[in-house]
């Protein structure tokens, strides 16, 4: 009896045991654990043993699907979610998902479906409403995207991204006041939060406030929220234009520490080196000659960065070259600008 009782104890545990390891919030946690460590495959091994398992647990599809995002690989990661739609898992969530994706990649229509289906299928998703919002604050059309932004605060009315949302969405509306007076208060209630602070320099920028009040706003926005690029482009557009040159390429250079593929951060910094090469030493040039070279490693038909090189080559006194670069601009995107740069670099070589 002692025996068989051993044999029963051991077989209970063997039994719990497999249950444990098949349990999907432990293998999530496994996943999010591997993920952290930086590896990508174990971490999915266990996503997709989970959707295997229990093929509704909708973070299952959700997380593989952000691994794919963050490889770059936006085509399987909207696979993912289509699997969770296929499994019955969250539907909402998963449709608002594949609608960030393709935000991300550029299709704002499809993003724009996408959105709306997920609020379709489920009116009270804040986050769903959130994101019909903003797509709709980007295609101009301020009163539905407000309507959305409401909806999304009857839900939850403390919500900090579905209050930014709708003042962008007064301030673009032209209702400055207004949009500063719900970005301050959401400032006060979240002062550890960096969106507040970038959408109150954008609406500030409408008003006679001073410069630096606007300046420590985006300064403080970019660095509690260091990965958040609509905040960044609009601080740098603002401390480009008009002001101290090498302010900008320092703030222009932590920029594209955070995002070393802006096209738009290393156009603008090689052209304020050219600038300062104009006014101060051609040694700025090369400079600009590295960041260009940088931007055509990311993208050799970045027509832009071939007509800067060229302007950088004429000021050099490198006509061939420039020559060369001023052509290139020309065939990958053809306009008067670039054909005028071809006949000027053309002109020093006499």
């Amino acid at each position: 009896m002692g025996l068989n009782r051993w044999l029963t104890v051991i077989l209970i545990s063997m039994f719990a045991f497999t249950a444990c390891s098949e349990d999907p919030d432990i293998l999530f946690s496994k996943a999010e654990t591997e993920a952290a460590l930086g590896s990508r495959q174990a971490a999915l091994n266990y996503l997709m043993k989970i959707q295997k398992s229990s093929p509704e647990y909708t973070e299952a599809y959700l997380f593989a699907a952000r691994l794919f995002l963050e490889d770059n690989n936006h085509t399987e990661a909207v696979n993912q979610c289509k699997r969770g739609l296929d499994a019955k898992a969250d539907s909402a969530m998963i449709l608002r998902y594949i609608g960030e994706i393709y935000n991300l990649s550029g299709s704002l229509e499809n993003a724009y479906q996408y959105y709306r289906r997920a609020v379709g299928v489920d009116h009270e998703n804040v986050d769903a409403q959130i994101s019909l919002g903003n797509i709709l604050n980007d295609k101009d059309l301020y009163e539905q995207a407000l309507t959305h932004f409401d909806t999304a605060l009857e839900l939850d009315s403390a919500n900090y991204l579905a209050t930014v949302g709708k003042a962008l969405t007064l301030k673009n509306s032209g209702e400055t006041a207004a949009a500063i007076e719900l970005l301050e208060a959401a400032v006060e209630d979240e002062p550890m939060e960096g969106a507040a602070y970038g959408a109150l320099a954008m609406a500030q920028e409408n008003t006679a406030i001073e410069d630096k009040a606007i300046f420590d706003n985006y300064a403080l926005a970019v660095k509690l929220a260091p990965r958040n690029q609509v905040i960044w482009k609009a601080y740098v557009a603002f401390i480009v234009d008009g002001r101290d040159k090498k302010q900008a390429i320092k703030i222009l250079q932590d920029y594209l520490v955070q995002f070393p593929d802006a096209m738009d951060g290393r156009h603008r910094i090689s052209e304020l080196y050219i600038d300062l090469a104009r006014v101060e030493s051609l040694s700025w040039l090369d400079a600009a000659r590295q960041q260009c070279e940088q931007a055509l490693i990311t993208d050799n038909d970045d027509h832009y960065s071939h007509a800067l090189l060229a302007r950088i080559y004429i000021l050099q006194e490198k006509p061939r070259l420039a020559v060369l670069e001023a052509q290139l601009a020309f065939e990958i995107n053809p306009n008067t600008e670039y054909l005028n740069l071809v006949d000027q670099a053309k002109f020093i070589t006499n």
